[in-house]
């Protein structure tokens, strides 16, 4: 044996003598490592806009926490609901994942004169960094993703003002950019398929949300730029929404969107998590009318709280609890409400009982689920989710739809006198909102075949509700928040620049604490960066747009 092995060895020796060693140092290219030589913009491009819609929806699920969209479970008190650690993934999906691609881009593309992927990474740079505002307030802009120039790891934070001056700016660079004449084109483009007059829509239609951010501390800049926004082109049609696309595939994980996987799981009944019970309420019945888009945002497991309590004696434990006493009789509903609804209140922080085959699912628009035919009297029904159903999770990120703009419109008519009817304007985001949630389900090969109000007839309760209130913003911003079913950073912003919607339901705990105007900065930023300082965890925190009064939300 030991005569074989010196074979073996020195045979092994004459083939690398032979081969010599110089040729195989030359061949050693690391293939994880490639060099700036080998950058395929149009891969990288295609990286950064999946890691852009990511950040979305990081972003919009605890915005939806916040605005009753989603269940706020993590606390009693809101200085107990999110630690820093809470919000590691949206700082994240930021800095780590999105940002650095991004800021690539906008390098190498003016280099190579690719100017389609320039100015669409500058697009979805300034999307990312208003965002970061509007959640955290001061956040690192000019110093961040630097290191590679300045060897800087630890950078500073600029003022929130000063980023959205930047990103402003970088807007109107970016509409400039998609003007030229490109080198590169741009292929394999998620969101538009390379069409630049919608990225030139989607940077106006931005420009024109920061401004209505921005009249509360600048009225009269806001107005005026409003108006010349308000002539430009913008998103204001469905083949120019800002949609993140999911598939109805296993693999990879994410195609899927987030809350299909959620609460459509491979195990039959085993359903996760909890759809905020107001906006449901809402969205059901709030105005003493079946909303039409009722059946396509939810899919009810079961008919009836009595139903779901045969079935399972511990199933919803808040059933047995009085509503608390600060919650108003009007539009607040407690634990679940008929019929068969449940999903929990805002600040329960309750243990998780074994209640997941009668929890209210997320439905066909925008997540993908299914929809719900179940006749409403029919108080024996008992349909578990599981994958597959419904759209199998082919949903969408809803980042940006057409009628979004329409209540933008008649928000600027009613606080800026921008012009424009209101009224008018609140009717056409009500139409074109419930037109769009029923074609996305025909789209998915889905029909509800259960009664659903007619879109005239719910339009005709709105109008009836704006013609007799004395605060017509409310009306129509209550609107635009029901229409935002899947965008938690449209509602978050929404809350806190106007206040609606009005009387809605507070923690559960009487004393619930500070409405959080902005999060706490993420345990990764503060602990890794000596140039970090974390914020007083039960102060207001706001924003420099909002200077709206302390006890303004709760």
């Amino acid at each position: 044996m030991r005569n074989l092995n010196k074979i073996f060895i020195i045979f092994g020796l004459l083939i690398v003598s032979s081969c010599g060693l110089t040729d195989i140092s030359g061949n050693l290219n690391d293939p994880n490592n490639v060099g700036p030589d080998a950058l395929d913009l149009t891969t990288l491009n295609n990286k950064a806009q999946a890691e852009f819609g990511d950040f979305f929806r990081e972003s919009s699920e605890t915005g939806m926490e916040l605005t009753r969209m989603l269940a706020m479970t993590g606390g009693d008190r809101y200085e107990r609901v999110y630690q820093p650690q809470s919000h590691n993934d949206i700082w994240g999906a930021a800095y780590n994942n999105a940002l650095q691609p991004i800021e690539v881009i906008i390098k190498d593309g003016t280099q190579k004169t690719a100017w389609r992927h320039v100015g669409t990474a500058k697009i979805m740079k300034a999307y990312i960094y208003m965002t970061l505002v509007d959640f955290f307030g001061d956040v690192p802009f000019s110093e961040a993703n630097q290191a590679d120039i300045t060897g800087n790891f630890n950078p500073k934070v600029d003022k929130g003002q000063d980023i959205y001056n930047a990103c402003i700016k970088l807007l109107d660079e970016a509409i400039v950019d998609l003007a030229k004449t490109t080198a590169v084109s741009l292929s394999r483009d998620v969101f538009y398929a390379g069409d630049v007059k919608r990225w030139t829509a989607l940077a106006n239609t931005l420009k024109l949300k920061g401004y209505m951010n921005l009249r509360l501390t600048d009225q009269a800049k806001a107005k005026t730029e409003i108006t010349t926004l308000l002539a430009a082109d913008l998103i204001d049609t469905e083949a120019e929404e800002f949609t993140y696309k999911y598939a109805p595939e296993t693999v990879p994980n994410r195609a899927r969107a987030e809350l299909y996987r959620q609460f459509y799981q491979p195990a039959l009944g085993g359903a996760d998590g909890y759809l905020g019970n107001y906006f449901m309420f809402q969205a059901y019945k709030g105005k003493g009318i079946e909303d039409p888009r009722w059946r396509y945002y939810f899919y009810r497991q079961v008919g009836s709280k009595k139903e779901a309590l045969n079935r399972d004696p511990n199933a919803i434990p808040c059933s047995v609890t009085p509503k608390p006493d600060h919650y108003i009789a009007d539009g607040q509903p407690f634990c679940t409400f008929e019929p068969g609804f449940y999903g929990r209140d805002h600040g329960n922080n309750d243990g998780i009982p074994p209640d997941g085959p009668f929890l209210t699912a997320p439905g066909v628009y925008p997540f993908g689920g299914n929809v719900d035919n179940t006749a409403v009297d029919n108080t024996t029904f008992f349909g578990r989710t599981i994958q597959g159903q419904g759209a199998n999770g082919a949903g969408i990120e809803p980042i940006w739809m057409s009628y979004f703009t329409d209540f933008l419109k008649a928000e600027a008519a009613l606080t800026l006198g921008t012009g424009g009817d209101a009224k008018a304007l609140t009717e056409a985001g009500v139409k074109a909102s419930i037109a769009r949630v029923q074609k996305f389900a025909t789209q998915k090969s889905l029909a509800v075949t259960a009664p659903v109000t007619p879109t005239a007839d719910y339009v005709a309760k709105v109008n009836e509700l704006y013609a007799a209130s004395t605060d017509k913003l409310d009306v129509s911003m209550k609107e635009y928040y029901l229409s935002l079913f899947g965008n938690g950073v449209e509602a978050y912003n929404l809350y806190r620049r106007t206040g609606s919607p009005k009387k809605i339901q507070p923690m559960r705990a009487t004393l619930g604490g500070k409405f959080i105007r902005s999060l706490v900065y993420p345990a990764d930023f503060v602990n890794l960066n000596p140039n970090a300082k974390q914020k007083v965890f039960d102060a207001y925190n706001k924003v420099f747009w909002d200077n709206n009064p302390d006890d303004f939300i709760n």
